[in-house]
């Protein structure tokens, strides 16, 4: 990205966005565009999950009587799911996406020349979204490699055949080097267009549930003037005779008003990302757990390196959202401080009532929810791990 010195806020969320959106584009959905097209990249991505799906059920019910190897075939189910869910949301919720990323940067054009701090707080939600890019594609091309190198490696080390995914192509035998090649180059495609998918539909989920934390953070900037000028009003009040009017208080009004618009518009904005990725966040972080489970239970009588990596891959892609979860979690937390911190005894009586309002509703945030039950947190995502040891050791005593 271009140095934020140089480049205003606005202008870095829009290269942002449109850079996260150029990934959903190679797979045929562009997000940011007026009207979805359907090209021949969408239907390449709808021939590698048709072509995933039939080979995977293929392989499953062709097991020979041994329901390991069913096991081993149904492995990435839940990254099935998981690719689905996002093409889907992406297709079907193609303008709520779009209206989000829209509103977004109306904001970033209309308070970055509102002085410096809000310039500062906008510049530091980039820099912290790109972390999250950078920390995501660096996990999923690791793990994405491993699972494609995993096959030559062990080829090359002792001759064994294995494949990335966990299926065969009906009529193409692996001890056919032609098979075996025309097998992985399959697998290969299928492999490709799972890691740009996973990794475009997961930036535009985190970059609408990012900017709840900088909401957050502007909010604090609005109450942090709403006191200075209360502040004022207090050092002022020992200057003029008792019962005379203060100075600015239109000023001390109108920064009120601010605060409790912008409280109602940080809520709104927490259903609206809510409203929009409530699926793919439950579908994410469920499939994930599916496939940690299937993982954890296919090494439970012997070690096999693709499920192992896969676990992997599965555990870091929930944990990524979990850890999120938790950060928003305390941001909510950060703007119901931040309200309690207001000097409202220096608030009129008409104020106060209206000050009162947005404290009650500050103390019932609208957090992101799994399902509607369960919180987006990492005490969530550990009491998912809890019950695939526990599902796990089951299934081991009864073998």
């Amino acid at each position: 990205m271009s140095n934020p010195v140089a480049v205003s806020p606005a202008t870095r969320f829009r290269k942002l966005s449109r850079n996260i959106n150029s990934l959903t584009n190679l797979l045929g959905v562009d997000v940011l565009a007026p009207k979805l097209v359907i090209n021949y990249r969408t239907w390449t991505t709808i021939f590698a999950i048709v072509n995933y799906t039939g080979f995977a059920v293929f392989s499953i019910l062709n097991n020979g009587g041994d329901w390991g190897v069913s096991l081993k075939a149904s492995l990435m189910i839940g990254g099935l799911f998981h690719g689905v869910a996002k093409f889907l949301t992406c297709l079907l919720k193609h303008q709520d996406m779009r209206r989000l990323i829209l509103y977004s940067q109306s904001i970033y054009e209309e308070y970055e020349n509102r002085g410096a701090s809000y310039h500062r707080t906008l510049n530091s939600n980039i820099d912290r979204m790109l972390n999250i890019m950078r920390i995501i594609r660096n996990g999923y091309a690791v793990a994405f490699c491993l699972m494609g190198v995993l096959p030559l490696g062990m080829l090359m080390y002792d001759g064994t055949r294995v494949t990335m995914m966990q299926y065969r192509v009906p009529g193409l035998p692996l001890e056919n080097n032609f098979c075996y090649t025309l097998t992985y180059l399959i697998q290969l495609v299928t492999m490709v267009v799972t890691g740009v998918g996973f990794y475009a539909g997961d930036l535009f989920v985190l970059l609408a549930l990012s900017q709840i934390l900088t909401f957050a953070d502007m909010l604090q900037l609005k109450i942090s003037d709403l006191n200075d000028a209360l502040e004022l009003k207090a050092e002022n009040r020992a200057l003029v005779a008792v019962g005379a009017p203060i100075n600015e208080e239109n000023r001390r009004q109108y920064l009120l008003i601010e605060v409790i618009k912008w409280h109602q518009l940080f809520t709104q904005y927490c259903r609206t990302v809510n409203s929009v990725y409530y699926e793919l966040i439950a579908t994410q972080v469920l499939s994930m757990a599916l496939a940690m489970l299937l993982s954890f239970c296919i090494n439970l009588s012997s070690f096999h390196m693709p499920s192992a990596i896969f676990f992997v891959v599965s555990a870091y892609g929930m944990s990524i959202y979990c850890i999120l979860g938790t950060i928003l979690e305390f941001a909510y937390d950060q703007v119901y401080d931040d309200i309690c911190n207001v000097s409202w005894y220096e608030l009129r009586g008409d104020q106060r009532k209206l000050f009162a309002l947005m404290l009650r509703e500050s103390q019932f945030p609208y957090t992101i929810q799994i399902l509607g039950v369960m919180p987006l947190s990492v005490r969530t995502a550990l009491q998912i791990v809890k019950l695939i040891y526990s599902v796990s050791m089951m299934m081991m005593n009864r073998t």
